[in-house]
């Protein structure tokens, strides 16, 4: 499922691409290279599934965007706290958006999720 953003702390572009902060997708309006860096910090308790978040391109699961967090202990909980940074190639119409696999663990409101795209180059 599509992680939406319920408040965005700055907003800022240097070109005219969309984030639709509702459904988490951005939308890219001039081809080149982007990069996408994202953070999080989660909260797995003993006996929850593991938070799985990846970056999707056009809907598609970019694989090697894997996030993975699961404590594996008998009792308690663990934070987690990390992050990935992607160099991709867009093209003019091509979304990006993270989802996560399984979203049954926390991702903390308070440090909830940070989100950064930035266009390096134009072609």
């Amino acid at each position: 499922q599509n992680i939406p953003y319920t408040s965005l702390l700055y907003s800022s572009t240097n070109t005219e691409g969309v984030l639709d902060a509702s459904t988490g997708t951005m939308t890219c309006d001039h081809p080149g290279t982007y990069t996408a860096t994202w953070s999080l910090m989660s909260y797995d308790n003993a006996g929850d599934q593991p938070v799985q978040i990846h970056l999707r391109k056009n809907n598609g699961q970019i694989v090697d965007s894997h996030h993975y967090s699961w404590y594996t202990g008998s009792s308690g909980y663990v934070y987690d706290n990390g992050g990935r940074t992607i160099v991709l190639h867009l093209d003019r119409g091509d979304t990006l958006n993270l989802s996560c696999d399984n979203c049954s663990a926390t991702i903390l409101p308070h440090h909830l999720l940070c989100i950064s795209i930035h266009y390096l180059t134009i072609e």
